[in-house]
């Protein structure tokens, strides 16, 4: 098996697949761009988190039970290129026209929102093969570097062509991740023993509600709540800064491009901190990545919160899936994420529709002050999860590279 070759075809997937995200990115500018108001954009937003409700468990479970992330993957992809299709043509239409946009919109979500998940896992599984150890960090590099070419392209081509017509790309790169991954080989492939299909009545559901990640799940609710808010009106800082909307592209191409040394670094620093400290650095960063917005008044600092944002994002990528993976019943890693993903998705639909009230109400400023002391909660719960869990019950995670400490999971003794 070539192993160079296998990361090759995944680099090249996770660049093309992630120029998906960089036209997702752009949702807001889109509805902004065919007159509709901030609140009418949080209730859209509310829509696509709500079916991710349903999306996510559903694709979590039919992966745990097939075996497989790439196929289900694959059929996310299709699915996400064919109603990707139609939204440009509606969207220029009247009333009816729109609704139906809309439900498009959230239809295409439905595959969307579960192919990172899909995809994110698969690297981990392959990471873990020991026949294939394809480094995560490596890999997922690309995803940020085709995030940020394809964010950058934007800005001039969306000077030429009307808006709508970034979802024409979306169709486009989602067809060609599912090309792309044809001949890329699964999870499972490389091992010895094939793991067989699993029937639906014995998939151990209940072991999935331990401390761990029934407190994970009340993190990611915290953690998600303030970062939802901050991609969906994100945009309207522009404004507060005297930028122009189309310099949101070029924004998200710092992001994206600060993230690759990050992760080409993953490997060696979480060695010695594991995967719990990543996820709290991230959380203080990101607070004071929104005080910037709240307080900030030159364009140097809102691109200085873009490498803020990208350095130790990136970070916080790589690490929650492994943390989590780690923290899952053998087995069930992938209903486990869609437990959490679902959960953060009812949470996120409610508090959607009221962030661009709360926005239109407080103001730019002051909507981003309100967003730095959520974000800070979330880390403090963070903090006393593993305190309570560790020091008070005893009851440490099974996996030490988990724990909240600076010792070396591998060499620590038991």
């Amino acid at each position: 098996m070539n192993r160079r070759k296998i990361q090759i075809q995944l680099s090249v997937t996770e660049l093309i697949y992630n120029g998906c995200f960089a036209c997702a990115n752009f949702l807001s500018v889109f509805l902004t761009s065919i007159g509709m108001a901030a609140g009418q954009i949080g209730l859209i937003s509310a829509l696509i988190s709500g079916i991710g409700i349903l999306s996510q468990p559903t694709w979590g479970i039919i992966s745990d039970r097939i075996r497989s992330f790439k196929k289900c993957f694959r059929l996310c992809m299709i699915g996400t290129a064919l109603c990707a299709l139609a939204v440009p043509a509606l969207s220029q239409g009247a009333a009816l026209q729109r609704l139906l946009m809309t439900v498009m919109l959230v239809a295409m979500y439905f595959f969307f929102q579960p192919s990172n998940m899909m995809m994110e896992l698969w690297l981990v599984r392959i990471n873990d093969n020991p026949l294939l150890n394809i480094p995560y960090g490596k890999v997922r590099s690309w995803a940020s570097i085709g995030y940020a070419l394809f964010s950058l392209a934007f800005v001039p081509v969306l000077r030429i062509i009307p808006v709508p017509s970034i979802y024409y790309f979306f169709a486009c790169f989602a067809a060609l991740s599912v090309l792309l991954t044809a001949m890329v080989p699964g999870e499972s492939e490389g091992k010895s023993v094939q793991q067989d299909r699993i029937r639906l009545r014995d998939m151990p559901f209940r072991s999935i509600l331990n401390y761990w990640i029934v407190g994970h799940i009340i993190f990611e609710i915290l953690y998600q709540v303030p970062f939802s808010w901050r991609v969906t009106y994100m945009v309207y800082t522009l404004r507060e800064f005297h930028a122009d909307s189309s310099m949101y592209g070029a924004l998200m191409f710092v992001a994206g491009i600060c993230e690759v040394p990050m992760l080409l670094l993953t490997r060696r620093l979480t060695h010695r901190t594991g995967w719990a400290w990543p996820l709290l650095i991230n959380v203080l960063i990101l607070t004071l990545e929104y005080s910037l917005y709240a307080w900030g008044h030159s364009l140097f600092l809102l691109y200085a919160a873009q490498l803020l944002r990208g350095f130790f994002y990136a970070l916080y990528v790589a690490s929650r899936y492994q943390y989590l993976h780690r923290l899952a019943p053998e087995g069930m890693e992938g209903s486990t994420q869609a437990l959490v993903n679902a959960v953060t998705a009812i949470v996120t639909m409610l508090t959607a529709a009221a962030g661009g009230f709360l926005l239109e109400a407080l103001g730019t400023r002051a909507f981003f002050t309100l967003l730095c002391v959520l974000q800070l909660v979330s880390g403090l719960f963070f903090v006393g999860l593993h305190a309570f869990g560790t020091n008070v019950l005893h009851r440490p995670p099974k996996d030490r590279a988990c724990m909240l400490t600076l010792r070396s999971p591998e060499t620590d003794a038991p």
